[in-house]
């Protein structure tokens, strides 16, 4: 008692017992290299590595186990019966217990898969799968029954997808469980309910997705053949598209995903209504291609009717009088303009050929030449006057007289003006002219050169 007391007393932690668990089991030389034996589960790839669990059917246990580098080339399925070679491994943060497996051999089906092959190839047997048997799914159905459970996301997949289109469509469901013991019992209730309680038109049976032994009270024999007795045409929509139940095989029609379900029983009237929609549509195009094109026939008719117009031909011949009536002004000015240019040149010749204006003409040009003339003679008697002025100037400058009167004089010696003592001799008789008279002398001296 007094041991019990101490180790109750102890606070462990977390950890502290994690860490514990991790060292026992790696420490006890049974967990390690051991052959196990069981069925796999949920099998999935990450990567290299091969994660599933090995579950024992007789006991309902089960373990988890990891394949690292895993032979991708190796199949393992769901369901398949294997044995494996690997070590117990203790994860402290998970706190779970993990098989670390190193080998792996597939020693046949399991059980429960074996069961279900032997039950699906009887009930084949039997012909509950034939396609004879198989009822039409109503196209455009009103009321329409779901036997699932209330609280899974199968139900709001379907109800989505039914209203998301329709409004109008009356949808029932039966609460039921979808899996463990009672699932069985209850979906058959659901199936006879809206077969006898409160008939629809199409029934609804399925699930969401899960493990494989979680659907399979989809693979019941009892609800198998509820749906096969079934008047009303039953979809199975169970899990994924990947997982295949029996009711699949029985069902009218099966449903890949619940939500395909609910677009399979609105399927019809939401192609209707895209169909009625498209015609809608084509309808409105050729009515309104009518009406643009009866609109431009309109306008045609208008506007010819508008150019046919008694007004409008009125209008357009005075339009054209208006026309014509300016070119002939336009012409006639121009004609009256030449005539006139024309008479103009002819009285400028017929004026030009006028004895009275010829004669005036030579007059005033006979008075224009005299003006001239006379011009002419003023001028040239200036000239000329001029250079009798400047030339009279010139001789009275040049006058030998002026020049005596000066004081100058003029020697001449038989007839001649001496200009050189050579020209005369001493004993001749020169004379010499002044200004007021002549002195006759002779000459006694003679002397070159000219004293200054």
């Amino acid at each position: 008692m007094l041991f019990d007391n101490i180790v109750a007393k102890k606070e462990w932690s977390v950890y502290e017992l994690t860490s514990y668990l991790r060292k026992k089991v790696e420490m006890d030389v049974l967990l390690k290299n051991i052959y196990l034996k069981g069925e796999v589960i949920k099998p999935s790839l990450s990567g290299e590595h091969l994660y599933f669990e090995l579950k024992d059917l007789e006991y309902d246990a089960k373990v988890k186990c990891v394949y690292f580098w895993f032979d991708r080339k190796v199949e393992v399925r769901h369901g398949a019966k294997v044995l494996i070679k690997g070590s117990v491994i203790f994860y402290e943060k998970e706190g779970i217990i993990e098989v670390k497996v190193s080998e792996i051999t597939d020693i046949g089906l399991g059980e429960l898969f074996v069961k279900l092959k032997q039950l699906e190839e009887r009930l084949r047997q039997e012909g509950l799968f034939d396609q004879k048997h198989k009822k039409e799914i109503p196209r455009y159905p009103k009321k329409i029954g779901i036997v699932t459970s209330k609280n899974g996301a199968a139900v709001r997949d379907i109800l989505n997808t039914i209203y998301s289109k329709f409004e109008n469509i009356e949808v029932y469901i039966f609460n039921c469980s979808v899996q463990g013991q009672n699932a069985p019992y209850e979906i058959c209730e659901g199936i006879d309910y809206f077969n006898t309680i409160l008939p629809v038109e199409v029934i609804i049976v399925g699930r969401g997705g899960g493990a494989f032994e979680d659907l399979m009270a989809f693979n019941d024999e009892m609800v198998v053949r509820k749906i096969f007795e079934s008047k009303i045409p039953v979809i199975s929509a169970v899990g994924h598209e990947r997982d295949y139940v029996l009711t699949d095989f029985v069902a009218d029609l099966r449903a890949i995903t619940p939500t395909n379900a609910g677009e399979i029983v609105v399927g019809f009237q939401n192609k209707a209504m895209e169909k009625l929609d498209e015609y809608q549509q084509r309808m409105k195009k050729s009515i309104l291609k009518k009406i643009e094109s009866s609109a431009e026939n309109l306008k045609l008719k208008v506007y010819r009717l508008y150019q046919n117009s008694p007004s409008n031909k009125v209008t357009k011949f005075a339009q054209d009088v208006n026309l014509l009536s300016g070119k002939l002004t336009f012409l006639l000015s121009k004609k009256l303009h030449n005539v006139s240019s024309t008479l103009r040149v002819l009285e400028k010749r017929l004026s030009d050929l006028n004895p009275y204006v010829r004669f005036t003409n030579a007059k005033n040009h006979y008075e224009i030449l005299q003006k001239r003339l006379n011009a002419a003679f003023e001028s040239f008697w200036k000239t000329k006057e001029f250079e009798l002025q400047l030339k009279l100037e010139k001789l009275i400058a040049l006058n030998p007289l002026n020049i005596l009167k000066r004081g100058y004089s003029v020697t001449i010696h038989n007839s001649k003006v001496i200009t050189s003592v050579k020209q005369i001799n001493v004993g001749d008789e020169i004379v010499t002219h002044i200004a007021d008279g002549i002195i006759k002398s002779r000459v006694f001296w003679i002397q070159e050169g000219v004293d200054e």
